[in-house]
């Protein structure tokens, strides 16, 4: 089945740690530890000196150069296309991105799908104001990823390319 993930904002393009960290807003679930996000000594968000972020580990830092996911879930449904979404300061959803799954694997404590190759959307290209509420009928609740039916993987290709078009007609 088609999946999407959620993820934490990364204003990094999902390519290293946070930059200014501690003044984007859009980090907030960063900031406020709602994410899983590994600091020293178990302690509250950090930056450095520089205001990179502090943590020792996080999905985000690296999905767009190691291409996985981790979950302590077993996506074993997984195959075919993924969008990634991140909710934005109303909570309302992001569509940033699309690859495809490549392969699952099992680890000691935890499941790790890994992706094709991909870079995120150019940020004019982002599908905004995306409601878990109008694509599942519910709200998300917990959890980071959810599987796709054909409506929903339609729906969410539909928004794409009439966003890149409607991008594309204004000149950006």
């Amino acid at each position: 089945m088609d999946i999407i993930i959620r993820t934490a904002f990364n204003n990094q393009n999902w390519m290293g740690k946070c930059r200014n960290a501690d003044k984007d807003p859009r980090l907030y679930k960063c900031q406020e530890k709602i994410v899983d996000v590994k600091f020293p000594n178990d302690g509250a968000f950090k930056t450095d000196k520089n205001g990179t972020c502090a943590c020792l580990w996080c999905n985000e830092s690296a999905l767009c150069t190691e291409y996985r996911w981790v979950s302590d879930k077993s996506f074993e449904k997984a195959n075919g296309k993924a969008f990634f979404v991140f909710p934005d300061t109303d909570n309302n959803l992001v569509l940033w991105g699309t690859s495809q799954v490549d392969h699952v694997e099992k680890g000691r404590n935890s499941y790790y799908l890994y992706l094709k190759e991909f870079k995120p959307l150019p940020e004019d290209n982002w599908v905004r104001d995306i409601s878990a509420q109008d694509l599942f009928g519910t709200s998300w609740g917990r959890g980071t990823y959810r599987y796709l039916d054909e409506e929903q993987k339609n729906h969410l290709e539909y928004l794409i390319k009439n966003k890149s078009r409607y991008c594309s007609e204004k000149g950006t």
